[in-house]
């Protein structure tokens, strides 16, 4: 399996605003900074876009996205998300205000977008892959996302605080390779971590440990003003298997 955090910047290492995983280059995981991508062949390849949950650094390049790749014919990419999330992009989103409706305007023989609703605990397949949506704890409904392609699973539990049946449901899973963890904030701001449904080095140090597996722990969604501080302070914790993500870089799991 081919993983990439697609960057958000031109900065190197700290500047992470947006998020967007590529997996096998034809699934997304959000839609932050993927219609950034420089590469408009690569935009097209996607053909399944997940979304986690409708916070602006989630979804806040779908609506380019689906232009830049947009070709009049029945063909379209896939947005699959919570029944609430998908709700939320029609009223927010494609309003006709905001960015044209391109739900309303898709046709049989001229599609813009199809739309998918996802399930907890209902794996789907797509390209290969095996994704099932399992809820963790934020400020808002979320849906983490445990991809497997028959050889080894990749969890990405998205935005989280301290959360409970993400990690039950990933206790089962067979060749689990990685965690995309987040850490939003530094243990100084643990009470707005709390606040906000994320998680501050502490946590995800307390965390790491309801997971009883040997596995690669990445760490995601450092906010950037935080960024430094919170490298300092995974560092001093001396964890195994630990490792701040690089956007930009393929992992192979």
């Amino acid at each position: 399996m081919r993983i990439e955090l697609l960057p958000s910047s031109l900065a190197a290492g700290d500047g992470q605003f947006l998020t967007s995983y590529l997996v096998n280059d034809t699934v997304a995981i959000d839609a932050g900074s993927l219609g950034l991508l420089a590469d408009l062949g690569r935009q097209r390849r996607v053909r399944h876009v997940f979304i986690t949950h409708e916070h602006l650094d989630h979804v806040a390049t779908l609506p380019v996205f689906l232009e830049n790749v947009h070709d009049p014919g029945p063909d379209s990419p896939e947005v699959l998300a919570s029944p609430e999330v998908l709700a939320c992009l029609r009223a927010d989103v494609f309003n006709g205000r905001i960015w044209p409706d391109f739900f309303a305007l898709s046709t049989p023989e001229n599609t813009f977008v199809a739309a998918t609703k996802l399930e907890p605990f209902r794996p789907v397949a797509r390209a290969g892959l095996t994704i099932t949506p399992v809820p963790v704890s934020h400020g808002v409904a979320t849906l983490g996302l445990v991809v497997e392609d028959g050889r080894s699973a990749v969890a990405f539990p998205s935005d989280t605080g301290p959360t409970e049946a993400f990690w039950r449901h990933l206790a089962a899973v067979p060749n689990l390779r990685a965690v995309c963890l987040e850490v939003t904030f530094p243990d100084a701001l643990a009470w707005l971590a709390k606040e906000a449904g994320h998680h501050c080095t502490a946590t995800f140090a307390a965390e790491r440990s309801k997971l009883s597996r040997d596995v690669r722990w990445i760490v995601v969604h450092r906010k950037p003003r935080y960024a430094a501080e919170i490298a300092r302070e995974i560092a001093a914790l001396g964890l195994p298997n630990v490792e701040l993500v690089q956007p930009g870089h393929v992992y192979e799991v």
